[in-house]
């Protein structure tokens, strides 16, 4: 199912027919090997479809990236040999790249399907909880950290990309976005992308820190429920990522605003350099198999300087070279203690029921304590009454001692005095 390399410079070059692709989609073996089931979702930069693997009977989401332009097409083809690099990561937060290939003189890559609903229309929904939220969040941060251990970067984070499958948030359309890097389209990247756009995107420039904003921007939209800067245009949204300072509810938590503002620095050298940064400043495990480090008074140590992985060498970027991180001041404690933003805030239990609950554990606290007193008597005695019982002999022994010797010398003085009386009474 590989991509077929198409000459521009032949005379009868592939061209895209999007008309055959609609009357035949859905006939069996259109795609070989696949029956195309619905639609799940597309936009300007392409449409997916739902489609089961006929041999095995597993489900697939198959994109099929959408050129407007003729003359693009053999530089997205050329391009789309790259995503063979993006297949080779396998993240529980990512959505694995499985095939490749054309249809039509479409491109179209086969995806794991993971799920109908991305954190998009969770979001619309509006009945997301802070925990949900952060949860979601963290899985996928998890997944852009996984892409940027191999030296890749995402460029075109967004809700439309984070796809949610039960409890499990996967990270999609990695590698995808500098496929259309010089048509016209190339500012938007998709439609409502400016919104979680980098400042130094516009000058063409960027690396995994631009990955870091736009993590804030999802940060501040899970929490909040709308992104940061708006505006009446593309150009005034953007304007606003490089000028403008995000306003906050009156009610958003301090550090909140401390995690989300060092995210959405205009300058790459003042966010956090990595995603991993990012969550251990929130306290939340950075793969699978770490602890979570949560507590009431836990006091969290700030992040290790870290240096940004290298950048991505694509037609889309020119990264700056890369400074090192320059020691930062550790972020101020929240009123409960902790630094920076907890993972899960603990919500005191209330009412009728809570009390009830916190009379039964101290029941079962104080009737404890009463069954172990006994014990901590006997422990006590075993470790010290016995030790003082095999002492007491020798102990009487050697006050003994200590007594006859003070009883030798007093007679042993008063021997001597006697002497000397009679030596005086003879004389």
């Amino acid at each position: 199912m590989e991509a077929p390399q198409i000459d521009s410079d032949a005379p009868n070059p592939v061209r895209v027919d999007w008309e055959a692709f609609y009357r035949s989609y859905r006939k069996p073996g259109y795609l070989p090997g696949f029956e195309i089931l619905n639609k799940l979702g597309g936009g300007m930069f392409g449409l997916v479809y739902k489609a089961r693997k006929e041999s095995i009977g597993k489900d697939y989401a198959i994109k099929f990236l959408k050129v407007d332009d003729d003359n693009m097409l053999d530089s997205v083809m050329r391009e789309i040999d790259n995503v063979s690099f993006f297949a080779q990561i396998d993240h529980p937060n990512l959505v694995s790249i499985e095939d490749k290939g054309t249809v039509d003189g479409i491109p179209y890559l086969v995806m794991s399907y993971a799920g109908d609903e991305t954190l998009q229309k969770r979001l619309q929904q509006g009945d997301m909880t802070r925990e949900d939220a952060l949860h979601i969040f963290v899985q996928a941060a998890r997944g852009v950290q996984a892409l940027h251990n191999h030296s890749l970067v995402h460029f075109d984070l967004k809700p439309a990309n984070i796809f949610l499958k039960g409890d499990v948030a996967r990270v999609g359309d990695y590698g995808l976005s500098k496929l259309v890097s010089a048509s016209r389209n190339s500012l938007s990247f998709g439609r409502g992308t400016p919104y979680y756009m980098a400042p130094e995107m516009l000058q063409r420039r960027g690396d995994a820190r631009s990955d870091v904003y736009s993590l804030g921007i999802l940060l501040y939209e899970c929490l909040y429920g709308d992104v940061p800067f708006r505006g009446d245009s593309e150009w005034e949204v953007l304007r606003k990522h490089e000028t403008a300072q995000p306003e906050f509810p009156a009610d958003a938590l301090r550090g909140d605003r401390e995690i989300i503002l060092r995210c959405l620095q205009k300058q790459p050298e003042d966010r956090f350099q990595t995603a991993a940064d990012l969550l251990r400043a929130m306290q939340a495990p950075v793969a699978l198999g770490e602890s979570m480090m949560i507590g009431s008074g836990l006091e969290m140590a700030p992040p290790p300087p870290a240096t940004a992985p290298p950048p991505v060498a694509t037609k889309l970027v020119v990264p700056p070279p890369i400074p090192a991180f320059r020691d930062a001041p550790p972020l101020p404690a929240d009123g409960n203690g902790q630094r920076g933003m907890p993972f899960q805030d603990s919500v005191p239990t209330s009412g009728i029921v809570g009390l009830f609950v916190r009379m039964v554990f101290l029941l079962l606290e104080v009737t404890v304590r009463l069954i172990m007193l006994p014990v901590r008597g006997v422990s006590a005695f075993a470790s010290h009454g016995f030790l003082w019982l095999m002492r007491l002999p020798f102990r009487l022994m050697s006050f003994a001692a200590r007594l006859i010797g003070v009883v030798l010398v007093i007679a042993l003085i008063v021997l001597v005095l006697v002497t000397v009386f009679s030596l005086f009474a003879v004389a």
